[in-house]
C-alpha cells in the first residue's frame, strides 16, 4: 500500500496490488472542500483548483496556480464581508424570496418608507394590488410609522403583518374628509360577502387621529390579530357587512375623538347609509349599502381601557348583527356603556362570555325594541362600578329577545337599577347577583317571561324583585339581603315562588 493522500489521509494503492484506483482516490482528495473561518485559509494552496469554504463569509475560494492567488468561486457573502467587487446582495434576494406556501413581500424592498414623514398610501395600495395578482402573500411592514394618504385595499389570501407596537399605521386626510377608513379590502363596494376573503392584519399599531382604523367591508374569513389601538377618529376596528371575522388579541388605550367613538364596532351598511367608506386620495366612496348583515364574528382576548372616555367600548351599530361573540375581555372607562346595541336594531345570537365591565357608567345596554331579536347568552361576566358619580342607569339592560340565558353574572354598584329587562320571552337566569342599586335589583319592567334561580339581591334601595305589567316571574333559591321590599308586583304582573318539597 502506498502512502496516504496528503489532505484527507485516504489510503492509496500502487499498481499491481489488489486494486488500482489510486487516481480516483487522489482526485477525491484534491477536490474535497476544506471548511473553516477565513483566518484559517492557507496563504497559498497546495495545488491548482484547490477549494476552501470560509464559513464566516459564506464564500468558497479557489486557488489559482497561474496567478498564485485565491479567487472567488461561489457563495453569497455577508453584509460585513461581501463578495469581492460587489455590494452585499443577500438582503435584496431575501426580500423577494418566495415559496409556494408563504410568499413574503417586504415593503422596504419596494421603496415604502416608514419614516413618519413620507406619504406611502398609494405605494402600499399598488403593492397590495401586485400581491393580489400574484395570488396573495404576506406583506411585511418593518418597525416604523407609515403615513397612508389614501385607503389601501387588501386582496384575497393576503396578510398585512407588522412587528408589533413598533409598526404604526396612520392615515392623513384633508379637512372635511376625516373618518375615512385607514385600511380596507378590495370589493368593499361589492354586494353580500363578495369582497376580498381569507385576508388579515396582525401585529400593528393603529394610531390615526384623522381616520377610522381597519374596516373589513363585504368581506369574508378575516382575521385581525394583535392590534394595538391608540388615537383614532372613530374606531380602531369597524366590521361592516362582513362575515367570519375574528379579532383575537386587541388592546385599546383610547377611543375615538369624534361623536361615534367606540374602539370596536360591528356595523351593517343598510340602504341609504351615508357613512363607512374609503378614500382614494381625492374621492370618497361608500361601502355598498345592500343591507348585508354582519354575521358570525368574534372579539376575544382583548382589553379596552381608553384614557379619553369614549361613550362605548364595543358597539353593535346600525343594521342587522347576527352571531356575534364577545369573550375573554376587559372594558373600563366608558361614559355611557361598555357594550351597547342600538335601540330598534336587529340582533340575533349574541354571546357575551367571561367579560369584565369595570368602572363604566353602565355595563351592558342592549337598547329597547319590542320584538324581533333572538337568542342572547351572557355568562361568567362581572359588571361593577364603584363611584356614584360615574354609575348611571342600569348595570345590565336588554329587550326584545326570544330566548335568553343569563348565568354566573354579578352586577354590583350604585346604578339606578342593577338589572332591567323589557319584552323578553323564555328568559332563564341562574347564579345572578344584583347588588347595590339605588332602586331595584331585578326589574322585569314589562312583558317579561322569566325563570330566576339561585340568585341574590342585596343592598337594594327599594325592591329585590319587581314584576311589572305583563310580566311573569317564577323564582326559587333567591336570597334577599338588606332590601326594602323583597318582591313587588305592579299592575297585572305576577310572580310564583318555588317551594322545595320534602319527603316525609
Amino acid at each position: 500500500m502506498a502512502d496516504d493522500t496528503p489532505r484527507l489521509g485516504l489510503g492509496t494503492f500502487d499498481e499491481g496490488e489488489e486494486w488500482d484506483h489510486t487516481d480516483t482516490v487522489e482526485a477525491v482528495d484534491e477536490h474535497a472542500i476544506v471548511h473553516g473561518p477565513i483566518a484559517e485559509r492557507p496563504v497559498a494552496g497546495e495545488y491548482d483548483d484547490e477549494l476552501f469554504h470560509a464559513t464566516d463569509q459564506g464564500i468558497t475560494w479557489r486557488w489559482d496556480a497561474s496567478s498564485e492567488d485565491w479567487q472567488y468561486f461561489g457563495g453569497r457573502g455577508s453584509a460585513e464581508q461581501p463578495v469581492p467587487g460587489t455590494s452585499h446582495f443577500e438582503a435584496t434576494r431575501a426580500v423577494h424570496a418566495r415559496t409556494a406556501e408563504t410568499p413574503v413581500w417586504n415593503v422596504e424592498a419596494h421603496g415604502i418608507e416608514g419614516d413618519g414623514e413620507t406619504e406611502v398610501g398609494a405605494a402600499v395600495h399598488d403593492l397590495l394590488k401586485t400581491v393580489d395578482k400574484a395570488g396573495g402573500g404576506i406583506v411585511y411592514f418593518p418597525p416604523g410609522r407609515y403615513l397612508l394618504e389614501r385607503t389601501p385595499l387588501v386582496g384575497d389570501d393576503t396578510i398585512v403583518m407588522g412587528a408589533g407596537r413598533s409598526t404604526v399605521l396612520e392615515g392623513t386626510r384633508p379637512d372635511g374628509e376625516e373618518g375615512r377608513a385607514l385600511l380596507s379590502n378590495r370589493g368593499y363596494d361589492a354586494t353580500e360577502y363578495d369582497g376580498a376573503s381569507n385576508w388579515g392584519v396582525c401585529n400593528v399599531r393603529v394610531d390615526t387621529p384623522k381616520t377610522t382604523g381597519i374596516m373589513p367591508a363585504h368581506a369574508a374569513n378575516v382575521r385581525l390579530e394583535n392590534i394595538y389601538g391608540d388615537h383614532t377618529y372613530n374606531h380602531h376596528i369597524d366590521v361592516v357587512s362582513s362575515k367570519n371575522v375574528v379579532v383575537d388579541g386587541y388592546w385599546a388605550t383610547r377611543g375615538g375623538e369624534s361623536g361615534s367613538d367606540a374602539p370596536v364596532q360591528f356595523d351593517a351598511q343598510y340602504s341609504g347609509a351615508s357613512w363607512n367608506g374609503v378614500w382614494d386620495g381625492s374621492e370618497y366612496t361608500l361601502v355598498e349599502d345592500d343591507d348585508t348583515p354582519t354575521r358570525n364574528c368574534t372579539l376575544k382576548n382583548f382589553e379596552i381601557a381608553p384614557e379619553n372616555g369614549p361613550e362605548h367600548g364595543v358597539h353593535l351599530h346600525h343594521g342587522s348583527n347576527e352571531s356575534i361573540t364577545i369573550m375573554d375581555g376587559y372594558i373600563t372607562g366608558c361614559e355611557y356603556t361598555a357594550i351597547r346595541a342600538d335601540s330598534d336594531e336587529a340582533v340575533a345570537d349574541l354571546t357575551i362570555d367571561d367579560v369584565s365591565c369595570i368602572d363604566n357608567a353602565r355595563g351592558i345596554t342592549l337598547g329597547h325594541v319590542e320584538s324581533g331579536r333572538r337568542e342572547l347568552t351572557i355568562s361568567n361576566t362581572t359588571i361593577r362600578t364603584d363611584g356614584s358619580d360615574l354609575a348611571a342607569g342600569s348595570g345590565l339592560y336588554a329587550a326584545g329577545f326570544d330566548g335568553a340565558a343569563i348565568s354566573n353574572v354579578v352586577v354590583d354598584g350604585p346604578f339606578t337599577n342593577a338589572i332591567i329587562f323589557d319584552d323578553m320571552d323564555d328568559l332563564k337566569m341562574s347564579g345572578i347577583t344584583a347588588k347595590g342599586p339605588n332602586d331595584q335589583g331585578f326589574r322585569f319592567r314589562e312583558n317579561v317571561d322569566v325563570t330566576l334561580t339561585t340568585a341574590r339581591a342585596a343592598d337594594c334601595g327599594t325592591d329585590g324583585i319587581y314584576s311589572g305589567p305583563g310580566s311573569s316571574v317564577a323564582y326559587g333559591g333567591v336570597t334577599f339581603d338588606d332590601v326594602g321590599t323583597q318582591v313587588d308586583i305592579d299592575g297585572d304582573g305576577e310572580t310564583r315562588e318555588w317551594v322545595t318539597s320534602e319527603s316525609s
